[in-house]
């Protein structure tokens, strides 16, 4: 209670106190506000993870919330059908895999993708200034792959086409490469995009294959509403937001989809040297169904014929303790059905875990 404070806005521009006049009406004690305007001078990152204070009738304090960023769960992320090979292109590059956009903020979508098959020169020592599209990854306006058209972007309300800058990066001579979270301010909404082509350049800015975008999402979407201190956790991080969870493809393929806003994470991560550190900085689904026993969380949950744990490479970075992810895929081999009920572990930068939340049906 001692570090709650008083009522937060910005006394140098707002000469009284906005939230004075703001007030509840409770009829058998059940209150409801739709758009309430309070003008406070402050913008809504100023806002995030400060505390907000339900009083009675008398004035006095009687709860308390932390304010979060909401995820968006009715923006369902977009996924490609299978690369084809670019109309008229004749080289030997044949491309494989999948990209899934999201979007955060209206106007801004989120990249993830792991592909096979691109152009091995298009490899961290590529020399590609002045070389138009080339290691392009990008969503273009046509609604075919035989009329992919240019680059899709609002042009009205941006003025510098955003796709010009997202390459991929090939790591080996197969042509494997992957990224997450490439923001690409377009101007344009996530509806907007679906069914639009994504285009992928091989080294000369050539085309040279082409996929349909739409939804991609199977079975029920997932959420963690809450998070808790893990059980015997004595540490002075406490956790809070939520997470969404969507499940991307089936059988073997099965992965979810991880959209998560966190506050009070480990503000090392993303600094701290973690080289050879286990779970450090993670955030993983784990076998147990109760938050309350650490004796039964158990360890990482995926399916017992992968051959390798999906959720080691799995980590948030959080400055000033503020984590957020989009479009995290992570290779379960498993459905949401089977994730259901189990526990979402946030880990700090030393790997241990720090807190925890269950996995509940996004319709509950």
């Amino acid at each position: 209670a001692d570090t709650v404070g008083g009522h937060f806005y910005n006394s140098a521009i707002i000469a009284e106190d906005p939230w004075a006049t703001i007030a509840y009406n409770s009829p058998d004690g059940v209150a409801t506000g739709i758009t309430e305007s309070v003008v406070t001078g402050v913008t809504s990152s100023q806002v995030l993870g400060r505390t907000l204070v339900v009083h009675d009738s008398a004035g006095v304090r009687i709860a308390c919330g932390k304010i979060v960023q909401k995820m968006a769960s009715s923006q369902l992320p977009l996924e490609t059908s299978a690369f084809s090979t670019y109309p008229g292109y004749t080289g030997s590059l044949a491309v494989s895999g999948s990209v899934q956009v999201g979007e955060t903020v209206a106007g801004t979508q989120i990249l993830s993708f792991m592909l096979e098959g691109a152009d091995p020169q298009c490899n961290s020592t590529a020399d590609i200034a002045g070389v138009a599209n080339a290691c392009g990854i990008h969503v273009h306006a046509g609604l075919s792959c035989e009329d992919a058209g240019g680059h899709y972007y609002d042009n009205a309300s941006v003025t510098e086409d955003p796709w010009k800058s997202v390459r991929y990066t090939t790591v080996d001579g197969n042509g494997a490469a992957s990224d997450q979270n490439v923001q690409v301010v377009t101007g344009w909404s996530l509806a907007d995009v679906d069914g639009r082509t994504m285009v992928v350049h091989d080294v000369t800015g050539a085309r040279v294959a082409c996929a349909l975008l739409h939804t991609g999402t199977q079975g029920s979407p997932l959420r963690v509403e809450a998070f808790s201190k893990y059980p015997g956790y004595t540490g002075g991080l406490d956790v809070v937001g939520e997470m969404g969870i969507q499940q991307m493809d089936t059988g073997a393929e099965a992965s979810q989809l991880l959209a998560f806003s966190l506050t009070g994470a480990d503000p090392t991560c993303g600094t701290a040297n973690t080289s050879g550190v286990a779970n450090a900085c993670g955030i993983h689904v784990h076998q147990g169904t109760d938050c309350t026993d650490a004796a039964t969380v158990g360890g990482h949950l995926f399916a017992a014929s992968l051959d390798s744990d999906p959720w080691q490479a799995v980590m948030y970075t959080a400055p000033g303790g503020v984590a957020t992810g989009v479009n995290v895929e992570v290779k379960t081999g498993l459905t949401n059905q089977e994730i259901l009920g189990h526990t979402m572990v946030v880990h700090d930068a030393t790997g241990a875990r720090i807190a925890c939340g269950q996995i509940v049906d996004e319709m509950q």
